[in-house]
C-alpha cells in the first residue's frame, strides 16, 4: 500500500508546475546553493514570493490552444510549444523552479511539533485538495491532458479518504510517525509518507 500511495503523491508534484494557490518562495543558503519552498526558513529575511504565471505568459488566460478547446491554436498561443499530446511545453525556468520545489516537498522539517490529529488530518486533507485544483488549473490552462487528470485524481481522492482523525488516533508505529510528522504545516505528504511508509 505504501508505494501505490507515494506514487500518487508523487506523481501529483508534476502539477505543482502551475502552482499558484500556495505561494512559492525562492531563498539562496549561505553556500549559495539556490532553494525552492512552500515555507522560507525562519532565519531568511530576504525570501520572499515567487510570482510564477500558470499561462506561460503568452495569453490572457482564456482556455483557447489545444487542451482548452480540442483543437485551434489561437493567435492569443503564438509563440508557445507544444508536445505530441497537445498539451504546451513548460519553459525552461519554471522546469528548474517545479524541480526546486520537488525537492522541498520531499524533505521533511527536522523541528517536530506535538501530535495533532486534528491538524494533522486537516494538512493532509488541504493537500490533497490543492493538489486537485493545481491539477484541474493546469488542464485549464493546457499544461496536463484532462485524460492524465482523470487517472490520477481518483487515486488522490481515495487517499485523502483514508486519512481521518479516528483513524489518527489508533495508529501506531510509521502510520503514527506519519501522522505526527504531518502535525506540521510545514512538512508536505510526500516527503512524510517517504520518511515514515506505512
Amino acid at each position: 500500500m505504501a508505494r501505490g500511495k507515494l506514487a500518487v503523491w508523487a506523481a501529483v508534484l508534476v502539477w505543482s508546475v502551475g502552482l499558484q494557490a500556495q505561494p512559492v518562495y525562492k531563498w539562496v543558503d549561505a553556500n549559495g546553493k539556490t532553494h525552492y519552498g512552500s515555507q522560507p526558513p525562519a532565519d531568511k529575511d530576504d525570501a520572499a514570493p515567487m510570482k510564477l504565471q500558470g499561462t506561460n505568459g503568452t495569453t490572457t488566460g482564456s482556455a483557447s490552444g489545444p487542451a482548452g478547446s480540442g483543437g485551434g491554436k489561437s493567435a492569443s498561443t503564438k509563440g508557445v510549444e507544444y508536445n505530441a499530446d497537445g498539451t504546451k511545453k513548460i519553459p525552461e525556468g519554471v522546469k528548474d523552479m517545479a524541480e526546486g520545489l520537488r525537492k522541498s516537498l520531499g524533505t521533511v522539517d527536522s523541528k517536530q511539533v506535538p501530535m495533532n490529529c486534528a491538524v494533522a488530518v486537516s494538512n493532509i486533507h488541504y493537500q490533497a485538495d490543492l493538489m486537485l485544483e493545481v491539477g484541474q488549473k493546469n488542464v485549464r490552462d493546457g499544461y496536463m491532458t484532462q485524460a492524465a487528470f482523470d487517472t490520477t485524481a481518483p487515486k488522490i481522492r481515495e487517499a485523502k479518504g483514508k486519512y481521518s482523525v479516528g483513524d489518527c488516533q489508533s495508529s501506531s508505529g510509521n502510520k503514527k510517525s506519519f501522522y505526527q510528522c504531518m502535525s506540521s504545516s510545514n512538512n508536505h505528504v510526500t516527503g512524510c509518507d517517504r520518511q515514515f511508509k506505512h
